[in-house]
């Protein structure tokens, strides 16, 4: 009688620790899931703020003879398999009294009082970005900003 006890100690024993092993893993697995998607968030976050600079430096360059930029489309990146992508919709610009480029933009132009020399004005940015892995998206951050180009 002593030797069946034993095994059936040991089964479980063994039962008892595969049901650990288990928890463990199920949880090691929720981690590295949250790691990548918080990765996978964070290079969307920072390609948003790429896609914001390089809109600023589009209005800049921007031929103002032929009106206000109204969209602009950063080129897309792709790093270890997943493409981020973002549009900018600029959706107004701020221009000060009297100035040429607010004749130019009937449209997208607001008049405002000049308050400083330093800037012409500032553009209301709409931004979507994007992380995306073949037809899967996986992460998008929708922002508007107002910026001083």
């Amino acid at each position: 009688m002593r030797r069946a006890m034993g095994i059936w100690q040991a089964i479980m024993m063994i039962l008892l620790i595969s049901g650990m092993m288990i928890i463990v893993l199920k949880y090691a697995s929720i981690s590295s899931k949250h790691v990548a998607n918080t990765f996978i968030g964070e290079q969307n976050e920072l390609f948003l703020n790429s896609a914001i600079e390089q809109t600023l430096l589009a209005i800049a360059y921007h031929d103002r003879n032929s009106g206000c930029l109204g969209h602009f489309s950063p080129p897309d990146v792709t790093i270890r398999g997943i493409t981020y992508h973002a549009d900018v919709t600029i959706t107004r610009y701020y221009l000060q009294e009297g100035s040429e480029d607010l004749a130019r933009c009937p449209t997208r132009g607001y008049a405002i009082k000049p308050s400083s020399s330093l800037s012409h004005g500032m553009a209301l940015l709409e931004v979507r970005s994007s992380a995306s892995k073949g037809a899967t998206r996986l992460k998008s951050i929708m922002r508007r900003t107002l910026q001083q180009p």
